[in-house]
């Protein structure tokens, strides 16, 4: 991410994640998460398998960022292309045609299917990522495409893309720029005044993570940017930290990192619409937030006031647990042991419940499972095929540092990896693969 290139030598870290349009904790369908009825069978059959991109020199270097769900397509970064494909059928449905290849996605959909990507103007080789798009992934359409003027974006390292049903932005070490999600009128092309670096979260509304010079020396500073005149409101400005992370907008959450030999949240703070603190939630090195440089909270999920978090069991041979915690106290509510000494990872919110996904071991399958703080039941929602090179493949799919979200609506479970391909280092997983009970 942009905010560890950049900030290493000081010994911070700036990273966020992207919220979902229509809830809180970050995940990238735009369908309502609403509980999934219980199912009639939990037999998940493979439905959807893309084998991933073949460099053509030992020079190229192939990125696939990005995946979203809607109630009409789901859809990933491709070689070159965004690609969508029936929910049915698993069959290719559309693909949009880039100039060269994708260098950041947004992690969020908006209400109205859209997304943002940046990618390059020619090959992998020499192109720049300099173009911005928004795409409608439930019709597979470009809906417009602008030039980031703005050269220092170079070859995207620490690129951070985030999408609004207002605006579209993109932010890298000493850059941001901004466009009308609608019409793709410029909105901004720098960083806010006095300020080094920002990152932006997705939503309804659009948020940003600023990096700031103030009397008191550099600031994490949260706030909006009105889109009209690029001017910045600031929210919160963080007293302290080594690391900020935008973990959440309704309610405003945060990881902050507060240790010298971290790079992980050890900690979140709830911020209400006023700028006041309302709780802190210490995390130590017990829980994994997934703060790290996989592009945002992937491990962090947050519905209403309550935070899910896994827990890091210090040791290969025992399993974790799932926790859930009340953002109005910080006190934790209820905990779930992950079966048969496997790991739990959180995927989405489903109300006041928590969809997981439980990774693969050698002679066991994976599941997805509901997981009810209020009653304390573990619902299996679906179970994988417990095949041995399958449980394999999903062991390394199924994890707490995914840097492309896996998602879950209706029956259907979805994982893509979004990570560079090299000539060298061809991978044995599918690029994507998914499937469903229906």
């Amino acid at each position: 991410m942009a905010a560890v290139l950049a900030l290493l030598a000081t010994g911070t870290v700036l990273m966020l994640r992207d919220d979902d349009s229509t809830s809180s904790d970050g995940r990238a369908s735009a369908t309502s998460p609403t509980p999934t009825p219980t199912p009639t069978t939990i037999n998940g059959r493979e439905f959807l398998n893309v084998d991933p991109p073949k460099p053509k020199s030992s020079s190229d270097y192939i990125q696939t960022p990005g995946a979203w769900l809607t109630s009409r397509a789901y859809a990933t970064g491709a070689e070159q292309a965004v690609t969508g494909y029936d929910l049915t059928t698993g069959k290719r449905a559309w693909t949009v045609p880039l100039s060269g290849g994708l260098c950041g996605a947004s992690r969020n959909v908006t209400s109205a299917g859209l997304v943002a990507v940046v990618f390059q103007t020619e090959d992998t080789v020499k192109g720049r990522c300099t173009r911005f798009a928004v795409i409608d992934v439930n019709k597979g359409v470009k809906v417009w495409e602008k030039p980031i003027t703005d050269q220092s974006v170079s070859l995207g390292l620490g690129l951070n893309v985030a999408i609004s049903d207002t605006v579209a932005a993109a932010g890298w070490p000493d850059g941001s720029a901004a466009y009308d999600t609608s019409t793709g009128a410029p909105a901004w092309t720098a960083p806010a005044d006095g300020c080094t670096q920002e990152e932006h979260l997705g939503g309804a509304e659009l948020l940003t993570l600023s990096y700031c010079k103030t009397s008191a020396g550099m600031k994490f500073r949260i706030g909006e940017r009105d889109p009209g005149t690029g001017k910045a409101t600031w929210r919160y400005e963080v007293p302290k930290a080594k690391g900020a992370w935008l973990v959440s907008s309704e309610p405003l959450v945060l990881g902050l990192l507060q240790n010298d030999d971290g790079l992980d949240a050890d900690q979140l703070v709830t911020v209400s619409d006023e700028g006041k603190v309302r709780s802190t939630i210490p995390l130590g090195d017990d829980y994994v937030a997934g703060c790290g440089e996989t592009g945002g909270c992937g491990a962090t999920i947050v519905s209403g006031d309550t935070a899910y978090l896994g827990s890091d069991p210090h040791n290969y041979s025992a399993g974790n647990r799932i926790t859930a915690f009340d953002l109005t106290t910080g006190k934790a509510i209820r905990s779930f042991p992950a079966p048969d000494d496997s790991t739990l990872v959180p995927v989405r919110a489903e109300g006041k419940a928590l969809v997981a996904a439980q990774e693969a071991e050698p002679t066991t399958p994976a599941r997805i499972l509901r997981l009810d703080p209020a009653t304390g039941k573990s619902t299996t929602l679906m179970e994988m095929p417990n095949e041995l090179s399958l449980n394999s493949t999903l062991h390394s799919l199924i994890s707490t540092d995914v840097k492309v979200p896996m998602l879950y609506d209706d029956g259907r479970f979805f994982l893509h990896t979004g990570s560079g391909y090299l000539m060298s280092e061809t991978s044995p997983d599918p690029m994507t693969l998914a499937f469903t009970t229906r």
